[in-house]
């Protein structure tokens, strides 16, 4: 795709694994980058490196010479429920105005396929709220599936450290929808230089998801491990891990986490659009292999 006229494409969270691989590929395919971080070295000294954090007001003029937001920035450092909501949900409220304030033309919020009306978790309900506000504005949003591939980052890279355990565990009934990042990155890309997209929700995934169990099982292959699998019923272990949490016990997966991996939504939103734009998902695993050679 050709570069439009005057593009600049600003993306939060730029130092994180889906936004660090957006920032690669518009850099290389010319397209000016703004990078916005919470933490910024003292080495870097560039004009489209600045500061951003969501639990602060932004600075007018933040995002000045901005033409297209894409919002991946997401804190979870924080565990109490009303400071998280503080922090993520109103920290991108009002960074969605600001960003309008300061004439950018396209605000995308990357959300997350557990942002589904009905959906229990803390994590998707939080995402869902910002999505309102985005599209109340007449703004995009997608949701990306389980996104893998490249340097390993997010649920992706928790799934293959349990894909190591001696005994891997699998919720036999639970399926979740896949994204290479390639893919994920060139939907970004392309909905960032549109001329126009529609004010919608769109999933960026395979239009078919994959069982848990094949999802674990072809991790395991990838990580070199050859430990059996165990179906394990989701309930009890949800309750072990809240109570673990209460005493506050390092846990390598939240109960919130394991919310969202055994109660997903049902379908892709936004499928016919995404094939109108011309956005194309591999099926899962293709492209996962070397994804973990250097973990």
């Amino acid at each position: 795709m050709a570069k439009p006229a005057s593009v600049c494409v600003g993306i939060t969270g730029a130092a994180g694994y889906l936004g660090s691989a957006l920032d690669s590929a518009l850099r290389a395919n010319g397209i000016d980058v703004v990078q916005y971080r919470r933490t910024i070295p003292s080495s870097i000294d560039e004009p489209n490196v600045r500061f951003f954090e969501l639990g602060r007001r932004p600075e007018p003029g933040t995002f000045e010479g901005v033409t297209c937001l894409v919002h991946a920035a997401w804190d979870l450092r924080e565990t109490n429920q009303r400071r998280n909501w503080e922090c993520n949900v109103e920290g991108s409220k009002r960074l969605l105005e600001a960003a309008l304030g300061d004439g950018v033309q396209r605000f995308i919020f990357v959300s997350s396929m557990s942002a589904y009306f009905g959906t229990r978790q803390h994590y998707g309900i939080a995402k869902l709220a910002v999505e309102r506000a985005v599209l109340e504005a007449h703004h995009v949003v997608v949701r990306p599936g389980l996104v893998y591939g490249g340097s390993p980052g997010g649920m992706a890279l928790t799934l293959s450290k349990l894909a190591r355990l001696p005994v891997i565990p699998v919720f036999p009934n639970a399926r979740l929808f896949t994204a290479h990042v390639d893919d994920v990155v060139a939907a970004l890309k392309t909905l960032a230089l549109l001329p126009e997209v529609p004010s919608s929700v769109l999933g960026l995934a395979h239009e078919t998801s994959t069982p848990f169990p094949t999802l674990m099982r072809a991790l395991a292959t990838e990580v070199g491990s050859t430990s059996p699998t165990l179906p394990v019923p989701w309930h009890p272990l949800l309750l072990a891990l809240r109570a673990a949490e209460k005493i506050g016990v390092p846990l390598p997966v939240r109960s919130d986490s394991l919310l969202g991996l055994v109660r997903g939504p049902q379908d892709l939103p936004g499928r016919a659009l995404t094939a109108e734009l011309g956005l194309e998902f591999r099926p899962f695993p293709q492209g996962l292999a070397g994804s973990f050679d250097a973990v």
